[in-house]
């Protein structure tokens, strides 16, 4: 049914969730699956010097520990799943990404704001569902 998947993961409770749940999906549909970590921009000066470098590093180190938990799951599962960070908003690097690699799938989960403030923020999942050339799957824990 799905021959490409991509799941949204950032570490969070349910970040997880689409994980291992794009896990099972990828498994059962022998799909590809694909894991896209979106970091924010940095910002382009610091008033401290080795701030910009110190905020890199640590996005850096960030990013090694999400891998190691991809990969985890992947094992779990006896699957392979590609990992990649990419630089932006978080929902249009999501799309984007999607849009440029042919994935028919995205799967994320749903953030732990209440309603109320999902809505005042505009929440990740709710705008790719609304932009996605594709399906999306938004998983509730």
């Amino acid at each position: 049914m799905f021959k490409k998947i991509l799941v949204g993961y950032d570490g969070s409770k349910g970040g997880k969730a689409a994980l291992q749940r794009a896990a099972v999906l990828a498994k059962g549909f022998n799909s590809d699956l694909g894991a896209l970590w979106v970091r924010e921009l940095l910002p382009r000066h610091s008033d401290l010097p080795g701030e910009y470098e110190e905020e890199a590093e640590a996005a850096d180190d960030y990013f090694k520990e999400r891998s190691r938990e991809i990969q985890e799951v992947a094992a779990g599962h006896g699957i392979p799943i590609r990992c990649e960070t990419r630089r932006g908003h978080a929902a249009k690097t999501i799309l984007r990404f999607a849009d440029e690699g042919g994935y028919d799938l995205i799967v994320v989960g749903h953030s732990d704001h209440s309603e109320l403030w999902g809505r005042l923020l505009g929440d990740t999942a709710d705008r790719i569902s609304d932009h996605a050339h594709c399906s999306v799957l938004i998983v509730k824990q």
